[in-house]
This record gives C-alpha cells, sequence and structure tokens, in this order.
C-alpha cells in the first residue's frame, strides 16, 4: 500500500543529496553573503528542517547565530545584515511567501531554495538568488520526501559561505547512506515493535535535528503520535512525568539514539536514563550511531526515519503518501480567506 511511491523515493535519498552537492558547487553565491550578522531559515513542514538540522549539528562550529522561522512574519531584528533563506519545496507556501515580502522590505540578503511555483517566479523577475531544485530523485512528488534536497542545500549554502566550518568528506555521505540500506531489517523491526505504541524519541546535541525530521515522518508516513526529548534537558523534569498515568507502561515506548560524539557527561545520562525508564516499567531500544563524524549520523537518522516511519505505515494498515487531515485543514482554512 504505496500510492504515491514513497518507498522508492526513500531509497533514493542518498542520489538527492548527491545532486545538491554537485549542483550546489556550481550555483553563482553574492560576494557580501560571508559577511551576514546572523541567518534566518523561513520554511514550514519539510522545507523548515534544514534549518533545525544545521542549527543543531553545527550550533558549536556555526559562525553567526542560526534561526528556524515558521511563522508569516520574521523576527525583529532582521536587516540588511541577515540572510534569510526562504525554503519552500513546491513554491506555494503562503507563509514563507510572507516572509519573503518581509526580507526584501527590509533589505536582508536573500538566497531562495525551491523547485518552482510563486517563489520561483519572484526569484527571477527580482533577480535574487535562487537554488531551482530538479525534483527529480524524488519520484513521490511529496515534499517531505526531498529532505536531501532541503538539508544539503542549506548545508551547502552556508559552507560556500564559510558560514560553518569546513565539512569534511561531504561527497562521501551519499555512499555511506546507499549502504546504510542494507538494514533493512533492523527498519522493519523497530517499525514492529513501535506498532500500537506511542513513540518518545531521545537525542542529544547535533542529532536533534535530525530527530525532529524522524518524529515529523513518523506523524505524516505512518500516521502516528510521537514524541521527542533531549538529554540532558529530559532529565530535569520528563522522569517524574512518567509515573502517570498508569498506562504509560503499556502505550509508551522510548527509542535512545547514542553517539560516541556526545559530550562525554552527556554519554553517562544515557545509560541511568535508561534504566529510569525500565524501572519504570516502560519498554526501551537504544540506537548506536558511528559514522564518522556528525554530520554522517545526522543524515543517517534522517534516512532512519523516513524508511522506519514507511514500515510502521505497513505496520497500521495505511496508506503512507495521502496526508487527508492536512489537506482537509487546507480546504477549510481558504473557506476562511
Amino acid at each position: 500500500m504505496d500510492s504515491c511511491h514513497l518507498l522508492e523515493s526513500l531509497r533514493l535519498f542518498p542520489k538527492q543529496c548527491d545532486q545538491v552537492i554537485w549542483e550546489m558547487a556550481q550555483q553563482p553565491i553574492p560576494s557580501d553573503f560571508p559577511l551576514v550578522s546572523n541567518i534566518v531559515v523561513s520554511g514550514m513542514g519539510g522545507s523548515a528542517l534544514g534549518g533545525r538540522v544545521v542549527a543543531n549539528l553545527e550550533r558549536q562550529v556555526l559562525k553567526v547565530p542560526i534561526i528556524t522561522s515558521t511563522e508569516y512574519h520574521l523576527p525583529n531584528f532582521v536587516n540588511d545584515k541577515s540572510l534569510v533563506v526562504i525554503s519552500s519545496y513546491s513554491g506555494n507556501t503562503e507563509e514563507t511567501i510572507h516572509s519573503l515580502a518581509e526580507a526584501r522590505a527590509r533589505d536582508a540578503k536573500i538566497f531562495v531554495i525551491t523547485t518552482g511555483g510563486t517563489l520561483a517566479e519572484i526569484a527571477s523577475k527580482n533577480q535574487l538568488p535562487c537554488y531551482l531544485i530538479d525534483p527529480k530523485y524524488n519520484l513521490s512528488g511529496q515534499p517531505r520526501m526531498g529532505l536531501g534536497y532541503a538539508v544539503f542545500a542549506l548545508i551547502s549554502l552556508l559552507a560556500r559561505c564559510q558560514l560553518i566550518n569546513p565539512i569534511s568528506h561531504l561527497g562521501d555521505i551519499p555512499e555511506y547512506l546507499t549502504q546504510k540500506q542494507s538494514q533493512t531489517a533492523q527498519f522493519q523491526q523497530l517499525a514492529r515493535i513501535l506498532k500500537d505504541k506511542i513513540p518518545v524519541l531521545v537525542s542529544s546535541e547535533h542529532l536533534k535535528g535530525a530527530i525532529h525530521c524522524f518524529k515529523n515522518q513518523l506523524n505524516e508516513n505512518a500516521k502516528n503520535f510521537v514524541a521527542a526529548f533531549d538529554i540532558p534537558e529530559l532529565n530535569h523534569h520528563l522522569m517524574e512525568g512518567l509515573t502517570f498515568p498508569e498506562s504509560n507502561s503499556q502505550n509508551l515506548h522510548f527509542v535512545f539514539f547514542n553517539s560516541d560524539n556526545y559530550h562525554p557527561e552527556v554519554k553517562k545520562r544515557y545509560s541511568i536514563t535508561m534504566d529510569v525508564v525500565s524501572r519504570q516499567k516502560i519498554s526501551h531500544t537504544s540506537i548506536d550511531l558511528s559514522g564518522p563524524n556528525r554530520i554522517f549520523e545526522v543524515m543517517e537518522t534522517i534516512q532512519m526515519g523516513g524508511f522506519v516511519s514507511y514500515y510502521l505505515s505497513q505496520e497500521n494498515g495505511v496508506d503512507p503518501g495521502p496526508i487527508p487531515w492536512v489537506d482537509y485543514f487546507k480546504d477549510e482554512i481558504r473557506k476562511m480567506v
């Protein structure tokens, strides 16, 4: 049951990344972009995930602050020293078009990432820098299945602008992801474990943005409710919140994402946190990531989320492609205009 061919797009995820690496290397970048004081990524849903990923991936090596804006209005601090990345897969996202107008009014530096639509038209008409995605490796046509484009376009842009430190072995990531797709049995096993459960995803540091992607994919593809928390923050409140309702022990399943790249003090907390969860009779799974560096682990986690969400949709007996409630909401909101 896969009317939109999501599984095919998942398998092509490494090729999306590879395509962006080569195309962004040829993309003209204005000479004043490296001089900006802050970065705002404006996007909704899957189009905002690149900003979330980069903000957490590079928070220790970013040379200027970066935030993700998922609203109609840009933050008040945006000015002519800001770089505003306008990201919309379709190019027709209402909130993002609104943000582009504000960015232009404030004389911000602007870079557009889209496949077309209204944003591409505005960029062309006003000669705004734009990476026009050719989504040839997203056969589903679903924006959420084009995460390779959204994430890698932003990483490549900021690297070209020298706003993040150079990322070693970036070109090796597509092959690494292709190799990791052989773990089908692991993806299917986790999906079976999560059936009829509320997944609680736990991560830290560079993986927090990737886990946001994982959560969104479980929501949209598997139609499953999911919660996500991060260590050490959850150690200050969540552990006391597991006692009630008493059905937590039957309904929740924690998934811990471990990494050797975490701060040593953070790594210590994982085993103790898992013990606390077990003592409250709540089941958990531990996933160990061991990529060559942080970005490899980030991209591996995003890819894993896609496959697990697909297999969980099959366990749940639903077609992962259609998003009927989102479509219903959009129809209703249009009636109110």
